[in-house]
């Protein structure tokens, strides 16, 4: 088995360069994004706020969509451990539900560093068709929920209903009003919640 402390001194080096510009260049985008929004923001931008040469960009990416996508797969996994360590401390079907909104709630009301990230790109990371068709991590999150949701629908009461139909109705609602969270400041995380829960469980 090959390990970094096997390969050669100069082609080790060359190996950690590699991953330190990618950073770089990821990073960037991340601050580029997420002042200007994705449809604003330009390659140039993104390379020009680096130390990097202005050809470098493509030596780890083809194009702009592709660093986007490899951001939003970091938040999306991200979230995706958060959510899952959470959803697991449900006893009831109500707590799940409950737990489920006010922790993506929470998450993108209290995330520093991607609240504005998020914000500005909302057109594409809060569009379920977008995310299903261009990211992976989206596809194992919803696969991991439906694992957990499944089991504890055995240790609990639930409605009779489809559980992926459930989810994502959940997770619809969810971004739908996440999008007004970040669109507004008179809504907290506390009052989604509770507005959100109430809707799905008992209706208006």
């Amino acid at each position: 088995m090959t390990t970094l402390e096997n390969v050669p001194y100069e082609k080790r080096k060359r190996q950690i360069k590699k991953k330190q510009n990618r950073e770089i260049i990821v990073n960037s985008a991340r601050i580029v994004f997420a002042r200007k929004g994705y449809d604003n923001s330009s390659v140039r931008e993104i390379i020009g706020s680096t130390n990097l040469g202005a050809g470098t960009f493509y030596n780890y990416f083809p194009d702009k969509l592709s660093v986007f996508k490899s951001i939003n797969e970091r938040i999306v996994a991200d979230f995706s451990h958060n959510f899952l360590q959470e959803i697991k401390k449900s006893t009831t079907f109500e707590e799940i539900i409950q737990i489920a909104f006010s922790t993506w709630f929470n998450w993108i009301s209290d995330k520093e560093n991607d609240h504005l990230f998020i914000k500005n790109n909302k057109k594409y990371l809060l569009d379920l068709k977008w995310l299903s068709s261009r990211s992976k991590e989206y596809k194992i999150f919803y696969n991991n929920i439906f694992k957990v949701i499944m089991d504890l629908s055995k240790k609990t009461e639930f409605p009779n209903n489809d559980i992926s139909f459930m989810i994502t109705s959940v997770i619809a609602i969810g971004t739908s009003l996440g999008d007004e969270i970040l669109s507004r400041q008179d809504i907290t995380p506390e009052d989604a919640t509770a507005f959100a829960t109430k809707l799905f469980i008992k209706g208006l």
